[in-house]
């Protein structure tokens, strides 16, 4: 196997390449990065006769599926372009590299997880309004200045953008117009739902010598989901002033001291309680293990660290021993609340990949720290897996603090992540290895 990390601003974009060259993208990070690192590189395999095997998506957040929206966008102008050279009409080429055939997408569209299937109406009714309210409240979260409620406002402006782009994803691959197959793996019958979840066809396939298990989400998260969405929705116009005055009263609490958790959060929702500070979006993450050849890695999105562990016991990876991997994708950008003490004694791998860019303080410093530690650190938080034992680990980045705009809170950030991180190699004893991506992309060889 072999895994390309682009820079992909504050998301997730990577491409999987099997021994015998099969291709997946998975996720697509964010529209920019799409524009200005991704897609040249993705149209030149276009240009030597490849295609993507599959697109994997794992939840809708903009920092995942945006990306791949754009890749959509390119290659209907293509598509255009082609009818139009067909009936002989004068037409502009398109100014953008085309991308390679798409043989398949694996995404739970936004459309079938809030609502069933027989109600597009309503779903597409019940999406508009999700997007309407998260975008009425983000504004007046922004407005305070307060550290807490701006992170939540830029929580909430992820899925506000993500939900209408997650619909225009499923108009674009639709029989209709791209004909794009969705979560039709390789080989694998069709099932009775849309929807991709553990216990239904596809949660194990094939991709050339690659042999994929689904270790998330189940029926039941997705159904959270759903729940969590619908509560929310209800009597909308209502809602909002209910939001808007708990918000008051929240931010007046926190502003005496009263308060020390974010004032307001999409965690916070009617129905469906905080799981561990992850809100359920991310908990519904498609999460895959890739296996070749003896190698093992893990694809965890921004799944929430029980969640994985759980999913891993289910599928049979996880003993009491611990699991060691080849190449584990650190969930939710390193985010702390996705990575924990018990997470890193359980799970450990010869490389680790961070997707971030200091947004939010992703990769965070603490998490850093936890998988070193778990290491290098005290018996009581070491790896329980023995392989991990003294054996040389690599931490890789998607990017640099010289990538980031000058005088920006990621930038800073992320300088103090780089010096941590060499900190800690020097302490390694040579077991600690680094790698940053200093320019459009950086290959890890598995």
């Amino acid at each position: 196997m072999k895994l390309t990390i682009f820079q992909s601003d504050k998301g997730d974009c990577l491409l999987l390449e099997a021994d015998g060259g099969e291709l997946m993208l998975c996720d697509g990070g964010m529209g920019p990065s799409m524009r200005n690192h991704v897609r040249a590189k993705l149209s030149n395999l276009r240009d030597d006769g490849r295609e993507l095997e599959l697109v994997y998506v794992s939840h809708i957040d903009n920092d995942h599926i945006s990306g791949v929206l754009q890749l959509l966008e390119d290659e209907v102008s293509w598509r255009v372009f082609e009818h139009h050279q067909q009936n002989g009409d004068t037409v502009k080429k398109p100014g953008v590299p085309r991308p390679p055939v798409i043989k398949g997408i694996l995404h739970n569209g936004f459309r079938d997880l809030i609502t069933v299937n027989e109600k597009p109406i309503e779903s597409l009714v019940a999406a508009k309004s999700i997007e309407n309210l998260l975008s009425a409240m983000a504004p007046s979260l922004f407005g305070t200045a307060v550290p807490e409620l701006m992170k939540a406002a830029e929580e909430m402006q992820a899925i506000a953008t993500g939900v209408p782009e997650g619909i225009q994803v499923s108009k674009l691959i639709a029989p209709e117009a791209l004909n794009i197959p969705l979560n039709k793996p390789p080989g694998v019958p069709p099932g009775p739902s849309k929807l991709l979840f553990a216990g239904q066809p596809g949660e194990r396939f094939d991709l050339g010598s690659m042999k994929f298990t689904l270790i998330g989400p189940t029926e039941k998260e997705l159904k959270k989901l759903r729940d969590g969405w619908n509560n929310w929705l209800r009597n909308n116009k209502e809602r909002l002033k209910e939001i808007r005055a708990k918000m008051k009263k929240r931010v007046d609490e926190f502003s005496t001291g009263s308060l020390t958790d974010s004032p307001f959060d999409l965690r916070d929702w009617e129905g469906i309680p905080d799981y561990e500070g992850v809100s359920v979006p991310n908990i519904a993450s498609l999460m895959f293990m890739v296996e070749e050849n003896g190698k093992r890695l893990l694809l965890t999105g921004d799944g929430q660290q029980d969640f994985i562990l759980a999913g891993l016991e289910r599928t049979g990876f996880l003993a009491d021993e611990g699991l060691h991997l080849d190449v584990l994708k650190v969930q939710h950008h390193g985010s702390e609340n996705n990575m924990d003490v018990d997470f890193a004694r359980k799970v450990s791998a010869d490389h680790y990949v961070f997707c971030g860019n200091g947004e939010h303080e992703n990769p965070n410093l603490d998490v850093i720290k936890i998988i070193f530690n778990s290491r290098l650190g005290k018996a009581s938080v070491r790896a329980l897996a023995p392989e991990a034992k003294n054996r040389k680990f690599h931490f890789w980045f998607s990017t640099t603090s010289a990538a980031q705009g000058e005088n920006t809170k990621k930038k800073e950030h992320f300088q103090k992540l780089e010096k941590e991180v060499a900190q800690l190699a020097a302490k390694s004893n040579g077991l600690l290895r680094t790698h940053f991506n200093e320019s459009a992309s950086i290959v890890l060889d598995i």
